[in-house]
């Protein structure tokens, strides 16, 4: 079974406070995208906090993270 990378983008996440895309976050991480999107998908804490248009580039997500109470009930 493989290690879940959920704390490692968590914590990246949360130490930029303004978010991040996924090719920044596969920089931060050295994480394939590929692994970086099934984990976005997959954690409750992590949503798209806008939208970016670089040039001549399609629509980016900015992803952040939120700190979760410790006595928050479970999705």
């Amino acid at each position: 079974m493989r290690k879940s990378r959920h704390d490692i983008i968590r914590n990246i996440l949360l130490q930029h406070e303004d978010g991040l895309t996924k090719t920044q976050i596969c920089q931060f991480a050295d994480i394939d995208q590929r692994s970086i999107k099934k984990s976005l998908d997959a954690m409750p804490d992590v949503y798209i906090d806008r939208w970016e248009q670089p040039k001549k580039r399609m629509l980016t997500p900015v992803y952040i993270a939120v700190h979760v109470p410790e006595d928050c009930p479970k999705p």
